[in-house]
């Protein structure tokens, strides 16, 4: 098992196959799921975990750096549990600049699914940046043979003013789908449609957005 698990072994291969690499990544075994990150990931930038989510067979790390410069950033890390300790499997961020917080509903973020491996993605997670927005969903229309769906995200406290959102999305081979946010009363008060790959950006208030 452990030449399966130690880094550069058998386990490791599989990942760096699956994400398209020529050679083989190195990823080190943490003795907790921050430092199977901090190890991997070798930042020069002081990271603070803001939430964990647990998932089948690991954890979703939920980070900010605190000294980026960015006026909002968030880093999202998958990592699993072995017979050894923690391993990183899967991973990726956004940081922006300056924002109108009464403009933006909110930021958001693709993670997609990695062929060969055993995830919780797709998924899309951000940042709510306006104070009138509480609910999130995923929707996606049928199409052909594909019925469509529709996720309710959940939304978490990750610190006195700043609000994460992250919603698992089912795989699918329609990769388009619209992200809607309501108000107190229920009231839609934005959405955008956006792409189940490495999409990235923010929704406005008031507008039908669309990155297509």
């Amino acid at each position: 098992m452990y030449i399966t698990e130690r880094p550069g072994g058998l386990a490791d291969q599989t990942m760096s196959k699956a994400m398209g690499l020529d050679e083989t990544m190195s990823i080190p075994i943490g003795s907790t799921p921050e430092d199977a990150v901090e190890q991997f990931r070798s930042s020069s930038h002081h990271v603070r975990v803001v939430h964990q989510e647990p998932v089948d067979g690991g954890v979703i790390l939920f980070t900010e750096r605190t000294n980026s410069g960015a006026s909002s950033n968030l880093q999202l890390e998958y990592v699993r549990k072995s017979l050894f300790g923690w391993k990183w499997v899967w991973g990726g961020g956004y940081g922006t600049s300056e924002i109108d917080p009464s403009e933006y509903a909110l930021h958001y973020m693709n993670m997609p699914r990695l062929e060969g491996l055993e995830t919780p993605f797709p998924m899309v997670f951000g940042t709510i940046e306006h104070s009138g927005v509480v609910r999130v969903t995923a929707e996606s229309q049928p199409h052909g043979e594909d019925a469509g769906f529709s996720t309710e995200a959940r939304v978490v406290q990750a610190g006195i003013d700043k609000l994460i959102w992250f919603a698992m999305l089912p795989v699918s081979d329609h990769a388009a789908y619209t992200i809607k946010v309501y108000d107190e009363a229920g009231k839609r008060v934005g959405e955008k449609q956006v792409e189940m790959t490495n999409d990235s950006g923010s929704l406005t208030l008031g507008k039908r957005n669309s990155s297509m």
